[in-house]
């Protein structure tokens, strides 16, 4: 009986395009990674040295500072790219237990965007001018629910914030919500243990920066 629902799901999810609204925009972060990487390797080659450059602006941040902006970023709109603190998190010789602070914290934070959701849609004007502005994650959210709030919470497609927000305004109910956004705890740690650990992209500018 579970696995017939869950077939169902899957060809609903299937039949409304979520998979292929999926795979073009994983296509779309691979090749922006690959361009990031790419102009990285170029500027640290020739411009900038990226050990110093990152390494100065930590040491000038404390690391309390640094918890607090993110933690109400990822309560707000989620205006700074996370990827900038997990460049944070490598400072640290253990950075897993980092990135996994950082997951909570935005998982955490995720319930607060769900509190300020929850006060949006209860005043009328506020209420209206968020849905315009939202329309394209109040969408996706009612085209394909738990399965978008998924995969806003492991991808950089869009805020998670803001996502959290629209699921509100649709009375997405919470349990749900809470469930399904674990994954946000998830998208940090395997970030930093593929992306800095296993990729050593940070260890490929340096050595495109000495070759030659």
């Amino acid at each position: 009986m579970a696995h017939a629902r869950t077939t169902r799901w899957i060809n609903q999810l299937k039949n409304k395009g979520f998979f292929r609204y999926l795979g073009k925009s994983v296509l779309i972060i691979v090749l922006v990674y690959a361009l990031l990487v790419l102009l990285a390797v170029l500027i640290g080659k020739y411009l900038v040295d990226f050990n110093q450059l990152f390494q100065g602006m930590i040491d000038r941040l404390s690391d309390r500072l640094v918890v607090v902006l993110f933690f109400l970023s990822e309560s707000f709109l989620g205006l700074i790219p996370v990827d900038l603190f997990v460049i944070w998190s490598q400072k640290f010789s253990h950075p897993l237990p980092s990135l996994v602070m950082l997951g909570v914290l935005s998982y955490t934070g995720g319930i607060v965007s769900y509190g300020i959701g929850d006060w949006i849609s209860r005043r009328k004007r506020i209420r209206e001018f968020t849905e315009k502005r939202l329309e394209n994650y109040i969408n996706f959210v009612r085209k394909w629910g738990g399965a978008f709030i998924v995969v806003a919470a492991l991808f950089p497609f869009t805020p998670f914030s803001m996502v959290v927000i629209a699921l509100t305004l649709l009375q997405y109910p919470f349990r749900w919500f809470l469930l399904f956004a674990i994954a946000r705890i998830c998208r940090f740690a395997l970030q930093g243990v593929f992306f800095f650990d296993l990729l050593k992209v940070d260890t490929w500018i340096v050595a495109f920066a000495g070759a030659g």
